[in-house]
């Protein structure tokens, strides 16, 4: 269970352009553990799945999945 109040609390203190909550007493970064902690998600599994795509997989994901130009997904990859 999410409390609305308090993710509204931290979206209105985040600032974009420095990736940073803005606090009444400074300013403050927070990390993966921090979320974790206060919003009470689990953090499991690994963080990069580095499963090996063909060529052709790797051109297909940038098309379907990036929006990629076919074309320049062929010359990328």
């Amino acid at each position: 269970h999410l409390d609305p109040c308090l993710i509204s609390a931290f979206d209105e203190r985040w600032h974009d352009d420095t990736s940073n909550f803005h606090m009444p007493t400074r300013e403050i970064t927070v990390a993966l553990d921090d979320v974790s902690c206060l919003l009470h998600l689990p953090i499991t599994g690994r963080l990069l799945d580095r499963t090996p795509l063909s060529k052709a997989d790797g051109i297909d994901v940038m098309v379907n999945l990036l929006g990629a130009d076919a074309t320049d997904a062929e010359y990328e990859v």
